[in-house]
């Protein structure tokens, strides 16, 4: 029976599914995202990924309540209560904090989306602890506290402290993937503004400085000198830097690429040849993904562009500020006719973006 549970194949030893979670980016084992246990089942257990926010809700609830409940003058069995009741609800109001942290979207960089997610969590967990205080103060201590009221106040602490939290984490997160940018550039001897070398020499030392881990053995050609005339025409007549051509054999994608550049465009500073070159290389890990496909698959109404939004948000989690045409209703609309590939096909499904930190807008 699925229950709205990753499942797990014991023949292939993995999950079928993705953690859409990465409780520590600098530690590997937690990069695959569909290993179980940091691949040691026999040592740990993660029955669903997300349990911190409910073992902090409840310890935080616990100490709370035992304050509260000594200041009121509750001794005993009645202090114990209290104190677990308010364990209670602070972990609920911990888990409906993370779950709606981590669904709320918005478009925007890493560090607005994280504001705004940590604030909308912030207000949930706020206003379940809130009116749940107000109910249990009623109850065991006689009060006559307004439940709504008293929701409603701990709301608005709650998305001030999730808005600062979500902020300062999305600042960290922003830095830490603009300082591999910038190291990458000294390490190539570029200034980040500045145009740089359009051969393919240049894109391959690039590539090693800022994509170290990307998925090069899937790519056959990599290049900007060596652009077939007509795509280099497409590209310039659309304006787009760079360009991915799945490869196929007997109308069965093989997993692989070839990856161009446009010697025109991609090429005006360094900053725009990262954000290009890691826009396509979101587009040779989603062919590697769709290995053993049909290329019909591709033609069909709305695919390509559900492959464009999840590159273009990879980007723009990267400080590009292009997202393209994607507004929320379309993207809605990607995610309700291709649902299973919309999720598997995302950028936080690929261990070498696991640096990057960006909500969907809708």
């Amino acid at each position: 029976m699925n229950m709205n549970g990753r499942m797990y194949d014991p023949v292939l030893a993995r999950m079928l599914s993705p953690d859409n979670f990465v409780q520590a980016p600098g530690y590997t084992q937690n990069l695959n995202r569909y290993s179980y246990a940091l691949n040691n089942p026999l040592k740990y257990t993660d029955p669903d990924g997300e349990w911190i926010n409910l073992v902090i809700g409840a310890a935080i609830g616990g100490a709370v309540g035992y304050i509260s409940g000594r200041a009121a003058g509750l001794r005993g069995w009645d202090l114990t209560y209290y104190t677990i009741a308010s364990a209670g609800i602070g972990a609920i109001s911990g888990g409906i904090g993370g779950a709606v942290s981590s669904s709320i979207s918005i478009g925007g960089s890493a560090i607005v989306s994280g504001a705004v997610s940590g604030a909308a969590g912030g207000a949930a967990a706020g206003f379940v602890a809130g009116a749940g205080t107000a109910a249990l103060d009623n109850t065991v201590l006689g009060t006559n506290y307004n439940i709504l009221t008293k929701g409603l106040i701990g709301a608005g602490i709650g998305a001030a402290a999730g808005f600062a939290i979500g902020g300062i984490r999305g600042v960290i997160q922003y830095n830490r993937q603009m300082t591999l940018f910038q190291k990458g550039c000294e390490t190539i001897g570029v200034e980040v503004d500045e145009a740089v070398p359009a051969t393919d020499k240049f894109l391959s030392d690039a590539q090693q400085a800022w994509y170290e881990d990307a998925p090069m053995d899937k790519i056959n050609k990599f290049t900007t000198e060596n652009v077939p005339a007509k795509l280099q025409l497409k590209m310039d007549k659309v304006g787009a830097s760079g360009a991915t051509r799945y490869l196929q054999r007997g109308g069965i994608l093989t997993g692989r690429s070839n990856v161009y550049f446009n010697k025109n465009l991609a090429f005006t500073s360094a900053k725009q040849l990262f954000f290009t070159m890691g826009h396509e290389l979101v587009h040779v890990s989603q062919y590697a993904a769709l290995a053993g496909q049909s290329t019909s698959l591709i033609s069909k109404p709305g695919f390509i562009d559900l492959l464009e939004f999840h590159a273009y948000s990879y980007q723009h989690s990267l400080g590009g500020l292009q997202l393209n045409s994607f507004t929320p209703d379309v993207v809605r609309s990607l995610a309700a006719q291709y649902p299973t590939y919309f999720r598997t096909l995302s950028y936080v499904n690929f261990g070498w973006t696991s640096s990057a930190s960006f909500v969907y807008p809708f």
